[in-house]
């Protein structure tokens, strides 16, 4: 039997949110030239495959296809410890659902391409997890949230988020709060959400991890 394989949950699942992504996949239009018969009407590069296939006729359509001229422009004050083509190399730490771990980042062109342990840490001598080189995709997500949001909806700015949070707190007339985010491990982060519940008493802080060690604790136990 041939075993099949999912990319996620959503496509296992066929979720409502995975068939728009699968519909949208190839939603941009192809550039067609004015005046053409064969396809003179709009259509996307989803629906252009299906009809024509992967023929040679499809490809040598798609070849008379005039792409738009994309200008590079260089830079106006380049930073002196840039040179195009040369990466540099950052020392940082992964902090995420409790893993700290000091790591050392591929940097071309302004960009983090690549993930490696510090070799010069003592606690873990270069080592990392598959969760730490798999972070650097995170930063080219097209589906990462790019603004705070409230209630399902984008909010502006943080100031406004902040505002919102502080009139709903206002009409909670001294009622408990809990206060629900992932491990953290910094200090200062700690010491906030302390002042916090110190000021308003009866709130509780929750955290909950994505990936937890739960599971692994309760089998040590």
């Amino acid at each position: 039997m041939k075993k099949k394989y999912w990319q996620s949950f959503g496509e296992l699942n066929n979720t409502p949110a995975q068939q728009k992504e699968e519909q949208d996949e190839f939603k941009e239009l192809l550039p067609l030239e004015d005046g053409e018969k064969i396809l003179d009407t709009k259509t996307n590069r989803r629906d252009f495959l299906k009809y024509l296939g992967f023929s040679t006729a499809a490809a040598t359509i798609a070849a008379s296809c005039e792409m738009p001229v994309r200008k590079i422009i260089p830079y106006v004050n380049k930073p002196e410890n840039l040179v195009p083509g040369i990466a540099n190399y950052y020392a940082t730490t992964y902090v995420q659902d409790g893993d700290v771990v000091p790591i050392v980042a591929k940097v071309r062109d302004g960009r983090p391409i690549k993930i490696e342990g510090n070799d010069l840490s003592p606690l873990t001598q270069g080592g990392t997890s598959a969760r730490v080189q798999a972070s650097v995709l995170d930063l080219y997500d097209t589906s990462r949230l790019r603004y705070p949001m409230a209630n399902g909806k984008e909010v502006p700015s943080f100031e406004a988020l902040d505002k919102m949070m502080m009139e709903e707190i206002t009409k909670l007339n001294g009622a408990p709060i809990v206060l629900l985010t992932s491990t953290i491990n910094s200090p200062t982060s700690k010491e906030i959400i302390n002042n916090f519940l110190q000021k308003y008493p009866d709130s509780r802080h929750v955290t909950y991890d994505a990936v937890s060690y739960s599971g692994m604790l309760l089998a040590n136990e």
